[in-house]
């Protein structure tokens, strides 16, 4: 169990001058209880990890992997990632395989559903989604790990007792109506044994909610009318009779979801549950088909055997219960997962004389509700995210975490000076709270507060030396206050601890520019753009130290660079200007002026007052 985690962003400052190319960077790495923000190993593609690899989230720490399940040609759209933090507390970390998740579009959606699910708070029967991290532009959700199996090996182990049947029916049935009852309208839409997990105490947890709706928008569809497949267990993309996009297990789907897979209610989920509970009792399923098309046909025409047949032992009730669920038409299933609950434990109770212990849904611990309140904030959710935190508040108001996390979220909203009495409040509870300080140094950075911020990332940096972070921000506080000299000392902190840093190399080379020392800060901007040759900033004020230098047809080039990436950059159409009109060329000069003024109304100003440009 964690007491609250750490969450990194990162914000630029705004150019004062266009002349002096990019402003510094500040670095900021807020932290708060959770993660958005984090690093692997490449951006172009889903990092290629393996059992043994830490996977490293910014703010959080390392995770090292445990073991992996699914991912290409293994499972059907998703990959899990089995992981163990340093205090040896297991997650099970997942996210959709790359080629689903390709547009930011899609992972806005993911991180959508992966609300409903941490809206579901904890339930017994549910398993629990903690948060939601950012990993090379690919969004993970951060799960609570079972240990034990699922009903999927139950069932392929052998004939699994009525009574066991009945216990995990009912476990099933609570989840869903307790996740119906938190958010009204959830629709599952990817029951099946593979998604009912069982811990080593044998109680049923439901996993994937919403996922199965992210992926109806993803990807290309992997399967079409008559094609067949070995394996119709996965979750496969198809195509609807009404030409929409749908996603399911074809073996456990409505016949609804076939033709209308948005719009459909909980009675899809009411039926893909007969189906599984018709497995369970007979250990096979009712319908056997191949293809979607004989798959849709089936469950649209065919009615399945009498369970009984199959295994005598299945009392009438249980029967009918089964059957019913099975029906082809919605309005003809059991009403709701609470009725359902309701008969199955009154067979359970007249069958076998037990009754199973009411699974209620529990309070969230304080530790719960700031996780909570972050992923809400990581989601968008910023007015929730701060109801969690003062939830937490009311029940701990001596609590450091949540006046720290909240202090985040205010900043966010630009209520920077509630945001600084929340740290304040913070460091007076706990002023060896190193992110507390870093995070006050940030805010009273955004308000000019140079000594202030100065005070507060010293503070925050003798209780953490090693936060490369807050010795990058430092070194910009003393820029600015023209101490260049202890920047640079600050930046070179940075980099025994980060020599790969883009930032930290930019930064140095931005301070070195207020020495006079044009050839080292040159040399900085060419180590940024080895680590980062995308970093617009640094290719603009590259082109400055060029120019300074008189070389200037490779300033030119810089500028070039930058205007490929932003074509209305006007900062670099102003120095491309400069050097053009050095360079003789005064009516592509002339141009360059014209582009950045019209861009820029405080360029088109200084270039009038030089007489560069009339409007």
């Amino acid at each position: 169990m964690f007491e609250f985690i750490k969450r990194s962003q990162r914000k630029k400052q705004s150019s004062s001058s266009p002349a002096a190319g990019a402003p510094q960077k500040t670095v900021v790495a807020t932290k708060l209880a959770g993660v958005q923000a984090a690093s692997a190993q490449g951006t172009s593609r889903q990092p290629v990890w393996k059992v043994g690899h830490t996977m490293r989230v910014q703010g959080l720490g390392d995770f090292l992997i445990h073991d992996i399940k699914g991912g290409e040609g293994k499972s059907g759209m998703g990959v899990v990632y089995i992981v163990v933090d340093a205090n040896s507390t297991a997650f099970a970390v997942k996210t959709l395989q790359r080629c689903y998740l390709e547009t930011i579009a899609l992972q806005h959606q993911f991180r959508r559903e992966c609300e409903t699910w941490v809206k579901l708070e904890r339930h017994p029967n549910i398993v629990r989604a903690y948060y939601v991290s950012t990993i090379d532009a690919q969004p993970y959700v951060f799960l609570e790990f079972v240990s034990g199996s699922d009903l999927r090996k139950k069932i392929s182990s052998g004939r699994i007792p009525l009574r066991n049947v009945l216990r995990y029916s009912i476990q099933f049935c609570r989840g869903m109506a307790y996740a119906g009852k938190k958010v009204p309208g959830l629709v599952h839409r990817d029951i099946k044994p593979e998604n009912c997990l069982l811990t080593s105490d044998d109680v049923l947890k439901i996993t994937d909610f919403g996922l199965v709706k992210v992926l109806a928008g993803s990807g290309p569809v992997a399967s079409a009318s008559g094609e067949r497949y070995e394996d119709d267990s996965r979750t496969r993309h198809f195509t609807t009779m009404q030409g929409e996009i749908g996603v399911g297990t074809m073996p456990y789907m409505a016949p609804e979801q076939f033709t209308n897979f948005t719009d459909v209610t909980v009675q899809a989920d009411i039926y893909s549950f007969g189906i599984m509970l018709y497995e369970l009792l007979t250990g096979q399923r009712p319908l056997k088909a191949q293809g979607l098309d004989q798959w849709y046909y089936h469950h649209l025409k065919v009615t399945p055997p009498d369970p009984t047949l199959a295994n005598p032992q299945v009392s009438s009730d249980l029967c009918q219960l089964t059957m019913r669920c099975l029906a082809k038409n919605p309005q003809d299933r059991s009403d709701s997962f609470l009725a359902l609950e309701n008969e199955l434990s009154f067979i359970l109770s007249r069958q076998y004389g037990e009754e199973l212990p009411s699974a209620e849904s529990e309070d969230l611990e304080i530790w719960e509700l700031l996780n909570k309140g972050t992923a809400l904030f990581n989601l968008g959710q910023t007015k929730a995210a701060l109801e969690c935190l003062d939830r937490a508040l009311a029940a701990s108001p001596r609590l450091d975490g949540a006046w720290l996390n909240k202090g985040v979220i205010l900043a966010s909203m630009g209520r920077f000076h509630a945001a600084l009495e929340c740290y304040d409040k913070a460091v007076e509870i706990n002023p060896k709270s190193a992110h507390a300080w870093y995070n006050r140094g940030i805010v009273c950075q955004t308000q000019d507060m140079c000594e202030q911020s100065l005070l507060s990332y010293t503070r925050a940096l003798e209780l953490d030396p090693y936060s490369d972070f807050a010795w990058v921000n430092k070194g910009v506080m003393l820029r600015k206050l023209n101490r260049a000299e202890e920047a640079v000392a600050c930046y070179d902190r940075a980099l025994a601890i980060n020599p790969n840093s883009a930032v930290v190399w930019y930064n140095k080379g931005f301070a070195l520019r207020q020495l006079g020392r044009v050839q080292e800060e040159l040399q900085c901007y060419d180590r940024a753009l080895a680590i980062d040759p995308q970093s617009i900033d640094a290719w603009l004020n590259k082109g400055a130290a060029l120019r300074k230098l008189n070389r200037l047809i490779e300033a030119d080039v810089c500028y070039d660079r930058v205007l490929a990436a932003e074509p209305r950059h006007a900062a670099a159409w102003y120095n491309k200007g400069i050097v053009l009109r050095r360079l003789g060329q005064k009516q592509q000069a002339q141009y360059a002026f014209q582009k950045a003024a019209v861009l820029d109304p405080k360029i088109a100003t200084d270039l009038k007052r030089q007489g560069l440009y009339s409007g």
